[in-house]
């Protein structure tokens, strides 16, 4: 593609940037204790502006986010660098990259990695910021091309479609090497929209689409079916996804992070990682290996990262791979039906005292209607174990306002944490030590691609009567306190994750007057993306040919993902059965064939 007419910046002086050798960094200030980042300075590279549209700290936490960069680094043609939303304690608001100090709006191409859809606010506060037109529409050969992927988009990318030039929806290693490609052999900005679809499978130009809007529902037999399939690697043999920059500005402190295992067998039924990644794959048990053998020059502590770290068939040999290498474990998450001694070993030989179970929900019916396959005695002989081994702080996520959820559920919470703390408390009189129990309360919020996407999110006024259940009932307990997501934060994200093209104007609006005025204003159109349940699909029928199945489209139905929305809706019914359902076999999908769209 011809440079764009606007003339870039040169990019900031060798002596501006020893700043990632100073000993003393700033806590405000981004990348001055890095180990690992990548600077290119040739001429004629594709500049490429890596987006994260949070903080510093936040971004380099997060493992795709590295992974991208890594890739796009990786690629010859392109020199592709880092810009974080500033932090709010900056007295200097300057959006610019971290390896060269280029301002954002003199690169080709900016690449929003969009992991969490609260972040799509900040993604206009950066753009606006910058000066570059919000609107795709408003933009011209002389603006960089404006791109978005990470799961969030390849959940629902409608909410920002009318700001972005171009999506690339799946996994990066299937994505970017093509598109840097077509990007340097196109003409102009105008030809490669028109073109890039045709030519890389995962690009998604939402100018060339038709939404689809809540206001102006269409079935389909009227409405041409999802073309954009989102894009997932069929093996993990050739790839290893690990850190790639260290530094202490992070959650994990100087912790080099290594994936697993992407995806999860269980299917939970709000989660959408059990669904948009199935069936979940494994990294080969030699290419852990070699990370870890990457890890001990760099560092003395390693996070496994997945959402379901103990499935992998080897946790057992990598954990000792690693503990024989002197190096400290952590995992991103537990499940409490997994714990056995040896894991629960590991994590205090680690000098763990913090240990996170998810029981999501207080009652075995309700852990049943969310296929949360675990149940109370599970819980409480995990808990049991992990004190015992001198994990004496223990985490609890909960859930309330889930589908089909009552008073009495909630009650079954406060039970459960009162039958844990009762143990806890048996546990570390034997210690003659005592920590402490965290709750952490959430409310549901729908999710694209799960099968409670057509559920609606419980109203504000039964959430708070329900957060007042579990103050009530734990209000007098000692060592045991209680987080509860924002209501209102909660709301905004709701509508995130399940808005249609519409919600981009109120998303604007907020950015400039704040969610408060956003919503005031948008109220009935706000109520019906958030509170109302919509049309669900019908269950696969043996009887009835898919083909002749009619349905109300949701805004994210323009994708295509490897599980039909027939076999949601089959898992909907099964909740509302109260019914589990067996976990992925992790195998091929077409020896099984029970989930995966026709």
């Amino acid at each position: 593609m011809k440079k764009r007419l606007k003339p870039s910046q040169k990019y900031g002086s060798a002596k501006k940037h020893r700043s990632h050798e100073s000993t003393k960094p700033s806590p405000h200030q981004q990348g001055t204790d890095e180990q690992g980042a990548i600077i290119k300075r040739s001429k004629g590279l594709i500049k490429t502006a890596l987006v994260y549209p949070n903080t510093y700290g936040t971004g380099m936490s997060s493992l795709g986010f590295q992974t991208v960069y890594r890739l796009a680094n990786q690629v010859e043609i392109v020199a592709c660098e880092r810009v974080f939303l500033p932090d709010p304690r900056q007295k200097c608001r300057h959006i610019k990259s971290v390896e060269t100090g280029l301002s954002l709006d003199r690169f080709d191409i900016i690449l929003f990695s969009i992991s969490f859809e609260n972040d799509f606010l900040h993604l206009v506060q950066l753009l606006k910021e910058t000066g570059i037109p919000l609107r795709s529409t408003n933009r011209n050969h002389t603006h960089p091309l404006v791109v978005a992927g990470g799961v969030a988009c390849f959940l629902n990318p409608e909410p920002i479609a009318p700001f972005m030039d171009l999506f690339l929806l799946g996994e990066a290693e299937c994505l970017l090497e093509v598109f840097f490609e077509q990007f340097q052999k196109t003409e102009d900005k105008a030809t490669l929209l028109f073109t890039i679809e045709d030519k890389l499978p995962g690009a998604y130009v939402p100018s060339r689409h038709l939404p689809i809007l809540y206001s102006n529902q269409e079935t389909l037999s009227n409405f041409p079916p999802a073309t954009i399939e989102v894009q997932y690697l069929d093996t993990l043999d050739r790839v290893k996804t690990t850190t790639t920059i260290t530094t202490s500005q992070t959650a994990f402190k100087d912790t080099f992070l290594i994936e697993t295992l992407k995806g999860c067998p269980h299917g939970c039924r709000f989660c959408t990682a059990g669904f948009i990644y199935r069936p979940p794959r494994i990294y080969p048990l030699e290419t852990i290996y070699q990370a870890i053998d990457e890890a001990k020059d760099k560092t003395r502590k390693v996070g496994l990262v997945s959402s379901a770290i103990l499935d992998h068939p080897d946790i057992h040999l990598i954990c000792q791979y690693a503990r024989d290498r002197d190096l400290k474990l952590s995992f991103s998450s537990l499940r409490a039906d997994k714990l056995n001694d040896q894991i629960i070993q590991i994590l205090a030989d680690s000098g763990v005292k913090t240990a996170t179970i998810a029981p999501e929900a207080g009652s075995q019916k309700m852990r049943n209607i969310i296929n949360k396959k675990i149940t109370r005695e599970e819980i409480l002989r995990a808990v049991e174990k992990l004190v015992t081994q001198g994990i004496i702080n223990l985490k609890l996520y909960f859930m309330i306002g889930l589908p089909l959820e009552t008073d009495q559920d909630v009650d079954e919470i406060v039970s459960l944490t009162l039958a844990i703390k009762a143990i806890f408390l048996e546990t570390s009189k034997k210690k003659k030590k005592i920590g402490n129990i965290t709750l952490s309360i959430n409310p549901f919020i729908p999710k694209p691609s799960t099968p409670f996407q057509w559920s609606a999110m419980a109203l504000e006024s039964i959430l708070k009567h329900r957060v007042n259940i579990i103050r009530q009932g734990l209000k007098k307990t000692a060592n045991v306190s209680m987080n509860f997501e924002s209501l209102r934060e909660a709301k905004h994200h709701a509508l995130l994750s399940l808005g249609d093209r519409d919600t981009a104007d109120i998303i604007e609006t907020a950015a400039q007057h704040g969610w408060t005025q956003a919503m005031k204003t948008n109220k009935e159109y706000c109520n019906m993306v958030i509170y109302q349940e919509k049309p669900r699909a019908q269950e696969k029928i043996k009887q009835i040919p898919p083909e002749n199945i009619t349905r109300k489209l949701l805004p994210w139905n323009i994708l295509r993902h490897r599980v039909s929305d027939q076999f949601l809706a089959g898992e909907f019914k099964k909740a509302e059965q109260e019914k589990k359902s067996v976990s992925c076999p992790m195998d091929d999908c077409n020896l099984c064939k029970i989930c995966i769209s026709s």
